[in-house]
């Protein structure tokens, strides 16, 4: 039971630390209507902090001497969560974005 908590944990800390610190980091761009810049920094820092974990995760491989193909699947598992960061940091600009339009009031609407 605590191996399956272990890794719904540490799951999370790789799926959803990436996308917060990404966020934090583009959030004033974003409030700023410069989306572009803001996913462009954001999709930055996740990437950094997923070859982070890909390195760490290879360099246990490397260092318990079982890398072989079957070993290196995690790997694929944590590049793979990366992307899947990116589309979620893509869908929370989207958001900010639309918030920040409708929050800005314009002068022809009156």
């Amino acid at each position: 039971m605590d191996t399956i908590l272990d890794l719904v944990w540490w799951g999370l800390v790789y799926m959803l630390l990436p996308v917060a610190l990404g966020s934090l980091a583009a959030l004033p761009f974003w409030l700023k209507r410069r989306v572009l810049l803001g996913n462009a920094i954001g999709s930055t820092v996740i990437a950094v902090v997923m070859i982070a974990f890909i390195l760490q995760l290879f360099a246990s491989l490397i260092s318990t001497g079982f890398l072989s193909p079957e070993n290196l699947l995690p790997v694929g598992a944590l590049v793979f969560v990366g992307w899947v960061d990116v589309l979620i940091l893509f869908f929370l600009s989207g958001a900010v974005e639309n918030r920040v339009k409708r929050r800005i009031i314009n002068v022809e609407d009156f």
